[in-house]
């Protein structure tokens, strides 16, 4: 996820980088889920609670129980989220879509990142972990129509059209800048982190629950 301009593409559901903005890009790297780089590793996606910080060390019980030791970056970059209606996303938006097969084949949307207006996204579909069949599905919106459910945006990632149905009680969530401050017990959080074969885990970026929003993704 690479120095680019307001113009460039991103990669994951992106580096946000606003050449007129420096922070951007850091706090959009901790935003959104990127491929991780850097220190050799396995890269691993952890969710969970804040169940204290000492030092450079976050340690979070994650949702499935057990708890980690994440050691922070120096340069750590930390972001939260705002909510955003349907009505941002617009013709030409970069969204990044975690989705699951809905009964009729298509794709339901679990959760919404919404990058701010003139960010693109890096294209991309793939596997993803939230919960079982989930997948994420990053591009620009090529069209909102309003459907008997709500809405169904029409992506397009490398020339291929594809839809994905939004109900009202989708999160719809935009990355904004926060700091380490934030990073307080009980604040939920998801990190894209490195493993190393000796099992220490290491990042570089977190994106924590603040003002009541919590990652979705």
């Amino acid at each position: 996820m690479h120095p680019l301009s307001r113009r460039g593409s991103l990669g994951g559901v992106a580096l946000l980088v606003l050449s007129a903005w420096p922070r951007t890009q850091a706090w959009a790297q901790a935003a959104t889920p990127a491929p991780a780089s850097g220190p050799a590793g396995t890269p691993r996606r952890i969710r969970g609670h804040i169940a204290g910080l000492d030092g450079p060390v976050l340690r979070v019980v994650t949702r499935e129980g057990p708890s980690v030791d994440v050691t922070l970056a120096e340069t750590l970059t930390v972001s939260a989220l705002r909510r955003v209606v349907m009505d941002d996303i617009t013709k030409g938006t970069s969204v990044g879509v975690v989705a699951e097969p809905g009964p009729d084949g298509e794709l339901k949307a679990v959760a919404i990142t919404v990058l701010p207006p003139g960010m693109r996204i890096t294209e991309r579909q793939v596997a993803w972990d939230l919960s079982p069949g989930t997948s994420m599905n990053d591009g620009p919106v090529e069209a909102v129509v309003e459907s008997s459910a709500g809405r169904d945006l029409t992506l397009r990632i490398h020339g291929k059209e594809v839809l994905v149905r939004v109900t009202p009680d989708t999160p719809l969530l935009m990355p904004v800048p926060a700091a380490r401050t934030d990073l307080v017990t009980g604040a939920a959080v998801f990190i894209n982190a490195l493993q190393s074969a000796e099992g220490r885990i290491s990042a570089a970026r977190v994106t924590v629950g603040k003002d009541g929003v919590d990652p979705a993704i």
